[in-house]
């Protein structure tokens, strides 16, 4: 077995732990919130600021975000192209555009640590940046627009500027650029609690895992749509603009993650389909836990 895949065991067993620990009842799915919450404001921000604001990075590889938001919008077209032969629900088709358009980064990140250490880790969260600009930007008003209520545009902005990943990643990629780095103890206290990034999100979707046959025809659209289209423009991207190394295996997986947790939570707050959202996330959750170790063994 390669070494890539070896390291990347330990996560498909976390993620197992998460599934059992909640069928013996330990915890509930609703314990996951918390351990998402945890890598949201914690483990995620500490973990950009260590990668991120000690990798050399090059001019050339700014293209990331933009890469990712042109991936996005891309296949919104191709889903709001498809939206009128699926003829969902209003609260369905809320969670159809975010289910195709969130990349899980949060689920990625841990196979890019695995397999390519802390410059693909920066690479990954200069690709999400783009990916959290459109997510908590145009993503989350599709998911407002379908919802039951109206939403708060001030409150929207609040979350968008306050966003800790965000912000990290701005205060990462000015700690890079103007060569200033971490105080010692600041950094080993970042770095401490970026080690917990792995657990935390393999244990939080082990947790919610819920694999539920809902709307078969929409499902399979979403898992196409999301991981195979994802991949299909990764591919054409990463040939057309002549793209190698590392920064190549970062482009495909993100672009090919499963559907974002954030699915799932826009659907709680703004009152959609959370048991399709419930059954989008777990679903293509389970492709990418086959999908990832096949592509890095093919890769490697």
């Amino acid at each position: 077995m390669s070494q890539p895949l070896l390291a990347i065991l330990p996560l498909i067993l976390t993620f197992s732990l998460g599934i059992l620990l909640r069928s013996w009842r330990v915890f509930t799915a609703h314990d996951a919130d918390f351990l998402l919450k945890l890598f949201f404001y914690l483990c995620l921000p500490a973990l950009i600021l260590v990668s991120v604001s000690t990798t050399t990075l090059h001019p050339g590889l700014l293209f990331l975000p933009a890469l990712s938001i042109a991936i996005i919008l891309i296949t919104f077209v191709v889903g709001k192209g498809l939206a009128p032969v699926l003829a969902l629900p209003r609260r369905t088709l809320g969670v159809f555009y975010s289910g195709i358009l969130v990349m899980n980064g949060g689920f990625t990140f841990p196979y890019v640590l695995s397999a390519f250490g802390a410059s693909g880790m920066a690479q990954a969260s200069l690709f999400d940046f783009g990916t959290g600009l459109m997510v908590f930007t145009f993503v989350y008003y599709l998911a407002c627009r379908h919802g039951q209520n109206g939403s708060d545009q001030r409150q929207l902005l609040r979350k968008f500027l306050l966003s800790p990943p965000l912000f990290a990643l701005l205060v990462a990629l000015f700690l890079n650029v103007t060569q200033t780095p971490l105080p010692p103890f600041v950094f080993n206290w970042l770095s401490l609690l970026s080690t917990m990034t792995t657990p935390v999100v393999m244990l939080a979707l082990g947790l919610a895992f819920k694999p539920q046959l809902l709307r078969i025809k929409a499902l399979s659209s979403v898992i196409i749509l999301r991981m195979g289209v994802g991949l299909a423009l990764a591919l054409l991207c990463v040939q057309v603009l002549n793209i190698h190394g590392i920064t190549r295996h970062v482009v495909i997986m993100m672009a090919s993650a499963p559907s974002g947790v954030n699915t799932l939570a826009f659907a709680t707050m703004e009152g959609l389909d959370k048991e399709f959202a419930a059954a989008v996330v777990s679903y293509t959750t389970l492709v990418g836990m086959v999908w990832f170790p096949l592509y890095l063994y093919i890769a490697t």
